[in-house]
């Protein structure tokens, strides 16, 4: 039971830690890849698993929650894809 307790607790606290981590501020190419192929994933699930009771995610969120996912920085991440991709952020976000 007790080797049962250490393991959850060390989990746990891995966790914590991960978690506190700070953000990665330089992005690149593989960082954005790895964003973009969560956010298609993630676009895709939402339109097969639509509910009517709650509101479907907005590309920006689901961008940015991607961002979230991998620790990079929103600000850096959007001004990268603008760069790389200028008809993708257009979509996402307009004409900022």
């Amino acid at each position: 039971m007790s080797k049962h307790l250490f393991s959850l607790a060390c989990i746990l606290i891995s966790l914590f830690l991960w978690s506190c981590a700070p953000k990665k501020q330089e992005i690149n190419a593989y960082d954005l890849k790895r964003v973009l192929e969560r956010f298609a994933q993630n676009r895709i699930q939402t339109g097969l698993m639509a509910d009517t009771k709650r509101p479907t995610p907005t590309d920006i969120q689901l961008f940015e929650e991607a961002c979230e996912v991998y620790r990079l920085s929103i600000p850096e991440a959007k001004v990268m894809l603008k760069k790389d991709n200028k008809a993708l952020y257009e979509s996402i976000y307009g004409n900022e």
